[in-house]
C-alpha cells in the first residue's frame, strides 16, 4: 500500500476534482492525507451569507472536518495562511510548512495543482511552486520520500462538453496518469461536495465533477509515461525510485 499527501490552498480544492480519486485510494487501502494552506475566508460567498472573515473561516473549517469523515482521510490539517494572499506570504515560510508536513506523513506521492493551477487562481499557482520547490529540495538532499510528485489536472474537454470557460487543461503530452472512476467513488465525491453548504450555489452552477468526464488526469513531475499509467502509484519500484523518472 502507498501513502498520498494532497496539498491545496483552499477548502473544497480537494473536492472540486480529486475527491473521486481520493475515495478510490482510500477504498483500496491506501493512506490519504490532506494539507490545506488556508481556511478560505476570502471567498465571495462570505458577503452572500453576511459572515465576517473569522466566521467564514470557522464555518469552512467545520465543513472540511465533515469532508474528512466522508473521504475517511488518514489525516487532515487546515492552516491559517491568508486566503487570496499566498503570493504575499514568504515562500520560505510556506516551504517550511509543507516540508514539515511531508516529514510527518512521509508520503510516497504528493499531489498538488499544475503550473496553470486549473482555475488560474493565484493561490493555486503559489501552491504549485512551493510544493515543487520542497520536493526538489528533498531530492537534492537525498531524502527518499516522496517518491513521486503529481499534479492534478484536466484533459482537453470533449467537443460537446459544457466546461466553465475559466478552467484550463494540460496538453495530452504532459498527462502521465489517467484513472477511470468507479460510480461508487463518484458518489462519495458528491457527498464530500455536499459538505460545503456555504458553497452550494457555486457547486450547482459549475458542477465541478462533471468536468472530469469519468476520469482523473495527472501530470508526474520529472517522469514520462507513454502509454499513460492507470494508477498514481504505478511504477514505483521497491527501492523508492520512480520507474519513469527522467531527471537527476
Amino acid at each position: 500500500m502507498a501513502s498520498f499527501l494532497y496539498v491545496f490552498p483552499h477548502p473544497d480544492d480537494e473536492s472540486f476534482g480529486p475527491a473521486p480519486l481520493i475515495a478510490q485510494q482510500q477504498r483500496q487501502g491506501h493512506d490519504v492525507h490532506l494539507l490545506t494552506l488556508t481556511r478560505g475566508e476570502a471567498t465571495s460567498q462570505r458577503d452572500r451569507l453576511g459572515l465576517t472573515k473569522e466566521e467564514m473561516a470557522e464555518t469552512r473549517y467545520q465543513e472540511m472536518m465533515d469532508v474528512a469523515e466522508v473521504l475517511r482521510l488518514a489525516s487532515i490539517r487546515v492552516l491559517q495562511y491568508p486566503d487570496g494572499a499566498l503570493a504575499e506570504t514568504s515562500p520560505l515560510m510556506l516551504e517550511d510548512t509543507v516540508a514539515e508536513h511531508l516529514h510527518r506523513t512521509r508520503a510516497d506521492v504528493v499531489v498538488t495543482y499544475p503550473v496553470h493551477g486549473v482555475s488560474g487562481h493565484p493561490d493555486h499557482l503559489v501552491a504549485h511552486a512551493v510544493v515543487k520547490r520542497v520536493v526538489c529540495a528533498f531530492r537534492s538532499e537525498g531524502i527518499d520520500y516522496p517518491k513521486r510528485l503529481a499534479f492534478f489536472t484536466l484533459a482537453a474537454p470533449p467537443p460537446d462538453a459544457d466546461r466553465p470557460e475559466h478552467l484550463r487543461h494540460s496538453p495530452d503530452a504532459l498527462i502521465d496518469c489517467t484513472v477511470d472512476l468507479d460510480p461508487a467513488d463518484m458518489e462519495t465525491a458528491e457527498r464530500a461536495l455536499d459538505c460545503y453548504e456555504t458553497y452550494q450555489p457555486v457547486i450547482e452552477e459549475h458542477q465541478p465533477l462533471q468536468s472530469l468526464h469519468g476520469q482523473v488526469h495527472l501530470e508526474m513531475f520529472g517522469e514520462d509515461f507513454d502509454p499513460v499509467v492507470s494508477a498514481l502509484d504505478a511504477g514505483l519500484s521497491e527501492n523508492g525510485t520512480p520507474q519513469g523518472l527522467t531527471i537527476p
